[in-house]
């Protein structure tokens, strides 16, 4: 159903396209062929990314990306990457945060988007375990995910792009290093040829 495409930077709009700013609608069924094709290049830009293949296309890295960061105002989200517990890989649409955890974490080394072109120094605050729904477009079926760690962060940060939010949206303004000692502290992994190295 979903095609493999060289990505392209081309394909993504920023955070100062309005766009990105307008109303995100749930996604219909069947698929249209535009959904299928604008899903294509979502799991061919991350799945190149998560195959250490983003130089060779000249793009910049990412392991979630959403519908609306290719200009197309659909609620459908895809993620694949590796964390402490293995690798994941979500194609959701209308995907929806059904619960949350009171206790809180954050990225040490601060969240980037895809979407915006320049960092934004500060540490986004999220909520430690989520619980997602939506409709899994591999199966066709809908499916709840319980995420923790880097998962959690991540379906947050593409959640958040279906309600016109980004990852600044959640750093502290006045202190954006603010943190409390109870807030856990999430390591990324970055696997190359030479080494694995946890940077926080």
């Amino acid at each position: 159903m979903f095609k493999k495409i060289n990505p392209s930077p081309s394909w993504l709009v920023y955070d100062s396209n309005k766009i990105m700013h307008e109303e995100i609608k749930d996604v219909t069924f069947p698929l249209t062929d535009q959904d299928k094709e604008i899903i294509s290049k979502m799991i061919s830009y991350v799945d190149v990314s998560y195959e250490n293949k983003a130089d060779k296309y000249n793009i910049r890295p990412g392991i979630g990306i959403a519908a609306i960061q290719l200009g197309y105002p659909k609620k459908i989200i895809y993620i694949h990457l590796d964390d402490k517990n293995g690798e994941h890989k979500y194609l959701l649409a209308n995907p929806k945060i059904t619960k949350e955890s009171t206790a809180k974490m954050y990225i040490g080394s601060g969240e980037g988007c895809l979407s915006v072109k320049k960092d934004v120094p500060g540490l986004s605050i999220r909520k430690a375990i989520v619980w997602v729904k939506g409709i899994d477009l591999f199966t066709n079926k809908e499916i709840e995910v319980k995420a923790e760690n880097l998962l959690s962060a991540c379906f947050q940060h593409e959640v958040d792009h279906n309600n016109n939010n980004f990852y600044y949206d959640r750093i502290n303004e006045n202190d954006p290093f603010y943190v409390e000692d109870q807030w856990e502290k999430i390591c990324l992994l970055y696997t190359s040829d030479a080494a694995d190295d946890l940077l926080c």
